[in-house]
């Protein structure tokens, strides 16, 4: 029995409760999962999973060897990072974990030049909102946008973020351009689906904004954008988002002195990555690549 390969199969399985999505994540057959969790069971003389028609559960004595099972994959990991950490030419496979609305606006274009940069490089992207657990999931390093959670993850800020109040030039004939946010009351919306029905601006003073009935609610950032070129309403974006529409003339800045109260640290942009001793090579040259590439101080801002 292959031990590493057997003791990965079950971690997976674990991690998913699951022979059917382990295998899907290995890309082999659920069967030969399941083969390398029996064999691990008879070596080891005890059942590592109790087993239902649908899911797994870990018994006892699965929950103990799981912690230990992590720990000798996690060493591995570490091992081949130390090792990997002294090639000057980065390679193997990055892992990616990323917004789906930033990805395609600012990491999706640099892509092509950081693979030629890195030719033994490939990389795997995961284009979603839900923030996955890196480790388990198996993760290199993820972009995350607004206040992180305390967690032992390690993070660097790439910019604080800072939400524009946009219309189209036609949606700015039909209606009149706000003097202050009460203004907004009338005047139809399309917003996020968290975003609250009364929204607080400020500019040395604060002024809250009740949302109009006929408010759009959308749960995808590239959709409010589109929603709100096409003049179905204003929007609330981040700066990272419309910077461009904005110098191009299809998107219009309402009540540009004013700021939605606490954003900027709530969309702040941050690299993520887990808490490894020592980050590998080629994790560190994707981070200096887009901040490179983004610079210091990112054109939008």
């Amino acid at each position: 029995m292959d031990y590493f390969t057997a003791l990965t199969a079950f971690v997976e399985a674990a991690n998913g409760n699951n022979f059917s999505r382990a295998a899907e994540r290995l890309g082999i057959k659920a069967s030969t999962v399941s083969r390398y969790v029996k064999d691990l069971e008879q070596d080891l003389g005890i059942a590592l999973f109790n087993r239902s028609t649908r899911t797994l559960h870990l018994t006892e004595g699965g929950q103990t060897f799981l912690v230990h099972a992590r720990g000798v994959l996690d060493a591995l990991e570490h091992a081949k990072a130390a090792t990997s950490a002294l090639n000057q030419h980065p390679r193997g496979v990055l892992k990616l974990n990323l917004p789906p609305a930033f990805a395609r606006h600012h990491i999706l274009p640099a892509l092509n030049d950081f693979l030629a940069r890195y030719p033994q490089i490939s990389v795997e992207l995961v284009l979603d909102n839900t923030q996955v657990n890196l480790i388990h999931s198996g993760v290199d390093l993820a972009i995350r946008i607004g206040e992180l959670a305390d967690s032992t993850l390690k993070a660097r800020k790439l910019c604080d973020g800072q939400y524009h109040v946009v219309v189209s030039p036609a949606f700015a004939q039909q209606y009149r351009a706000p003097s202050t946010p009460a203004d907004l009351a009338g005047v139809p919306a399309v917003l996020g689906t968290s975003a609250p029905g009364e929204i607080t601006f400020v500019s040395g003073s604060q002024v809250s904004a009740r949302v109009h009935d006929r408010c759009m609610r959308i749960n995808d950032l590239d959709a409010q954008l589109i929603a709100a070129r096409q003049g179905l309403g204003f929007a609330l974006l981040p700066d990272w988002l419309v910077a461009r529409s904005i110098e191009a003339g299809d998107l219009l800045v309402w009540l540009p002195q004013w700021h939605l109260h606490g954003v900027e640290r709530a969309f702040a942009v941050w690299f993520v990555y887990p808490p490894k001793r020592i980050v590998s090579s080629k994790v560190r040259c994707f981070i200096d690549f887009i901040v490179e590439r983004l610079g210091e101080a990112p054109a939008w801002k």
